[in-house]
């Protein structure tokens, strides 16, 4: 996908971006990071300070994108002081604020949270201080979040769709969630019409 994620219409009013930081706000999550490639930097800044200048957002550029998401998540974590954090996903903007703290209800109980659809693991993922700390001492960018979780207690949040498992990567993924009745035929979108045998070619 050619177009930044961060900026990829989620409504009529919101970007992907902005979708995510709203949920978070109003939760009740004070103390947000983004990590970002430079490329968007300017234009994050010019949003971050139109639209969320009395909240705490704090910006870090990750100036070495190619060492990987591992690399990413430390460069954010070792910003964060809080007993727990939640690791969000750009590209599942579909959290709400009902299951953010459904998640926070369990953080006691165990060292991390997730949520759950039909035995498959979603977005995002809840934290402890405990395992935070454990992160940060990983040294090398080719370890998995998934994996060096294996380790500790873990409390999964059943949800009730197929929601928290996205993953949009790609111009047919984003089309799958936002522009639901269209399928992919070569380079071009065909949109199915039930109630007729006509077919409009999306551009």
């Amino acid at each position: 996908m050619n177009f930044p994620k961060p900026f990829l219409p989620f409504d009529d009013k919101r970007s992907f971006i902005e979708k995510i930081i709203d949920t978070y706000i109003n939760a009740g999550i004070r103390d947000i990071i983004l990590v970002i490639n430079e490329k968007i930097e300017k234009r994050l800044r010019l949003l971050l300070s139109m639209n969320y200048e009395d909240h705490m957002i704090m910006l870090i550029v990750n100036r070495f994108p190619e060492r990987g998401r591992f690399y990413s998540i430390q460069q954010g974590l070792k910003n964060v002081k809080c007993r727990f954090c939640f690791i969000q996903n750009i590209d599942n903007p579909f959290i709400t604020e009902v299951l953010l703290n459904d998640m926070m209800k369990g953080a006691a109980d165990a060292n991390y949270v997730v949520p759950g659809f039909q035995n498959k693991e979603g977005h995002p993922v809840l934290l402890s201080n405990k395992i935070v700390r454990n992160l940060l001492l990983l040294k090398g960018d080719d370890h998995n979040l998934r994996n060096e979780l294996k380790c500790f207690s873990k409390i999964t949040v059943n949800w009730p769709n197929e929601y928290i498992l996205a993953n949009i990567n790609t111009r047919e993924e984003y089309r799958k969630y936002f522009m639901p009745g269209e399928v992919y035929a070569g380079k071009h979108f065909v949109r199915e019409e039930r109630s007729c045998k006509q077919q409009h070619i999306l551009p």
